[in-house]
């Protein structure tokens, strides 16, 4: 995905402003030289001359003329007021708007606060100065915040701080620098109220700031409500530039079925059956918790009332939601399933369907599966061993109407054969999810 397609750029005309720190030039120049021509850079505060360096060319806010000539030239061009030694003054919001409205412009990209070159920041009271017409904004942060004392990363590091509520000493976790992107008075400062939000989490190279990065992605989406519906992930000064982009999922146990067999023979459903120190569904619940899911929604039928206790007792985060399913004795998985997707808010972008009897199944295989999603794998995703398709399985939105449009006695894996080349099959290393509980001999085997 390159970055464009990330932050959603399309025909419509945009005018984004990049906020925080952590490259947020690296990243105007980056997304400019990687857009259709027509595209205006700027600022609203001040730009160094090692930065403007980095335009092909440059405008003055006192003299368009050669704007045009420019854009046609270049496809690109940096506009700036007045040069006094070392640095160019910025244009105000009116002179972006007027910039933006102009027919040979076709996206304006604005820088709109500064950072000292800090990898995180929390504004000024003057700050940001993001013009109210912003239809794009790009909080940004670089992963490196997590490095070190917020002294050491953070411009305006009393401010963060303030927000965050840790010492200067402290170190930046993912839930606080979640926090900090989500804040009123951090990275959703000034924010217009119809701009969508769509924050950079940058300089993320190595498989371990990518784990911690997916963290703080994790966290922004959750905090903030819906405000947030995507979170950028990569570094934009490297090759590809975006490593993936997190969108909310939510996990879907279905755990409705009757499973008469188990229980006529062990007393109880086999959700409830004894798994380690948990139950089988309190290790499922376990998992799918410590993985990157946003939501978890957990399906009941037989035993509504048992089944809900046991969820009740679950201590994890995110917190369960218990959805019932009253016709769950009519083709239990998909009417379940339906279910549970008529439940969900518009934002949700994919599901993972989960079986509540695949306590086997670890927090791991499911990261793989969102981490293929994020990265544009497909809206269809199946774990394979050995070349054997099983469970979970991912599905995009997009199929969703589809999904809901399957008759009574269908089976959602309906869905999967009616795309097999839109299917994408992620070979995985345990037989984890082609294993269920579906005698006691199995159960007695698996849990041991």
């Amino acid at each position: 995905m390159n970055l464009p397609e990330a932050f959603g750029f399309g025909d419509a005309p945009e005018l984004a402003a990049i906020v925080g720190g952590g490259g947020k030039t690296s990243l105007m120049f980056t997304l400019a030289r990687a857009l259709r021509p027509g595209v205006v850079t700027s600022t609203t505060t001040r730009i160094f001359q090692a930065q403007i360096r980095q335009s092909p060319s440059v405008t003055y806010i006192d003299n368009l003329s050669p704007l045009e000539e420019q854009l046609q030239q270049h496809g690109m061009t940096l506009v700036v007021g007045r040069v006094e030694g070392e640095k160019a003054f910025g244009l105000s919001p009116e002179e972006v708007v007027a910039l933006w409205q102009r027919p040979s412009v076709h996206h304006v990209l604005v820088e709109a606060d500064g950072s000292r070159m800090r990898p995180v920041k929390a504004p000024a009271d003057h700050e940001p100065v993001i013009p109210p017409e912003s239809t794009l904004i790009i909080p940004v942060v670089g992963i490196d915040a997590l490095e070190h004392p917020i002294t050491a990363v953070a411009h305006r590091p009393e401010r963060v701080s303030a927000i965050t509520g840790l010492s200067a000493d402290d170190f930046l976790t993912p839930e606080t620098l979640a926090m900090l992107l989500t804040h009123p008075l951090g990275g959703l400062k000034n924010v217009p109220p119809t701009a969508r939000v769509i924050p950079l989490i940058n300089k993320v190279a190595e498989e371990t700031e990518l784990a911690a990065a997916r963290q703080v992605a994790r966290r922004v989406l959750m905090r903030s409500h819906g405000r947030v519906q995507r979170v950028v992930i990569g570094a934009v000064q490297k090759e590809p530039p975006v490593r993936e982009v997190q969108t909310p999922v939510t996990a879907v146990i279905l755990a409705a079925g009757e499973g008469r067999r188990m229980q006529q023979r062990l007393g109880q459903p086999k959700q409830l059956l004894p798994w380690g120190a948990r139950t089988v569904l309190g290790e499922t619940l376990h998992q799918v918790s410590q993985s990157l899911v946003h939501e978890i929604i957990v399906v009941t039928g037989h035993e509504a009332d048992a089944i809900g206790a046991e969820v009740g007792r679950f201590a994890g985060w995110p917190q369960p939601h218990l959805v019932h399913n009253p016709d769950y004795r009519e083709g239990e998985m998909l009417s379940s399933l339906q279910t549970a997707i008529r439940q969900l808010d518009e934002g949700v972008t994919a599901v993972l369907v989960i079986l509540a009897d695949q306590p086997m199944v670890t927090s791991a295989i499911y990261d793989q599966l969102l981490a293929a999603f994020w990265q544009g794998k497909g809206e269809l995703i199946a774990p394979t061993f050995n070349g054997q398709r099983g469970n979970p399985v991912l599905i995009g939105r997009r199929y969703f109407a589809e999904l809901l449009r399957l008759p009574v006695g269908a089976a959602p894996r309906a869905l999967l054969q009616a795309y097999p080349h839109a299917l994408y099959r992620l070979p995985v290393a345990t037989d984890s999810v082609i294993c269920d509980l579906d005698t006691p001999e199995e159960y007695e085997r698996l849990r041991k």
